[in-house]
Parts: C-alpha cells; sequence; structure tokens
C-alpha cells in the first residue's frame, strides 16, 4: 500500500490491550475449558483402557498422555496469541484504511476513504480504563462492507484522524 504519494496518518502495530486483558480473559477460559475437557476425558479413556487391559485399574500410560496434553495445548494457545498479536496492523492513510494481519489464517483488507460511510466506536468499561477500544467503519458495499479495528489503543485520537479525512 505504500506508494510515493501516499502519506501515512497513524500506523498501529499490536495493542496493549489486546494482550494485557482480552487475551488473558481468552486463555483464562480455554486454560479451563481444556482441562475439563481433556482431564475428564483422559480419566474415562484411561477408564476404559484399564478395564479391557489392566485388571480394573486405570490405564496410567493414557491418563499421564492426556495430562502432558493440558499444559501443552495451553502454550500452544498462548504463543499463537501472542504471534497473533505481533502480526496484526491497522494503517490510516490518505488512501484508506487498511487492517493486516494473522498467524494461521492470514487477512488483508482495505477500504478507500471515499467509501467510507460511517465511523463510530465502542468501549467497555475495560477498555475505557485502558484508553482504547473497537472502531467500527462502514461503507455501502454488501460483502466485507466494513472493518472494525479491535482494542486499539488511543481510539479517540485513531477515530477522529479516520473521520476528519474521509
Amino acid at each position: 500500500m505504500n506508494t510515493t504519494n501516499e502519506k501515512i496518518f497513524y500506523r498501529v502495530k499490536g495493542n496493549r490491550f489486546l494482550f494485557i486483558a482480552r487475551s488473558i480473559w481468552n486463555i483464562f477460559w480455554f486454560s479451563i475449558g481444556t482441562v475439563l475437557s481433556i482431564g475428564t476425558g483422559s480419566l474415562f479413556i484411561s477408564g476404559i483402557a484399564g478395564f479391557i487391559w489392566n485388571n480394573g485399574k486405570l490405564h496410567t500410560g493414557t491418563l499421564n498422555f492426556g495430562l502432558f496434553l493440558i499444559p501443552l495445548l495451553i502454550i500452544v494457545k498462548i504463543l499463537y496469541t501472542i504471534l497473533l498479536r505481533k502480526a496484526q496492523f491497522y494503517i490510516i492513510s490518505n488512501r484508506g484504511v487498511t487492517s493486516e494481519g494473522g498467524v494461521l489464517n492470514h487477512f488483508n483488507q482495505t477500504l478507500r476513504l471515499n467509501e467510507i460511510q460511517s465511523v463510530s466506536y465502542t468501549q467497555t468499561l475495560i477498555q475505557q480504563i485502558l484508553g482504547c477500544g473497537n472502531i467500527v467503519i462502514s461503507t455501502a458495499a454488501t460483502y466485507r462492507g466494513g472493518i472494525v479495528l479491535k482494542d486499539v489503543d488511543q481510539v479517540k485520537i485513531i477515530y477522529n484522524t479516520i473521520n476528519n479525512n474521509r
């Protein structure tokens, strides 16, 4: 998107809030779900395997594998979240607004400034405390007719930058 006539108004790379609050909350619930599902599943499968092959005693190999899998999946989720945060960025220029990023599923979406019909922002209570929020940019297009800039720091400054240059 960088050309010689393009003026960059704002570039946002990796937002503080994405890692601090939202992702920690998601990882917390992911951890609870992983422990409950894999832990219960391992216990159940270990019991069935033990009943069949181990004279009614739990099959410790299956149980240990399940217990090893729990922290491994949680570590993978944390690494994925960090990589996702580092790969995501937004550019606001005199040509348009671009949202780009992704780790396993890459995306790149650009809206020209003259196509933007409305710009708004929302902030939850936690986002207000941390000074960030979500910016919703919409167009008249029916397919992918907008961009949501999630959890951007300095939301009011970025909102005004987009609104004043469209």
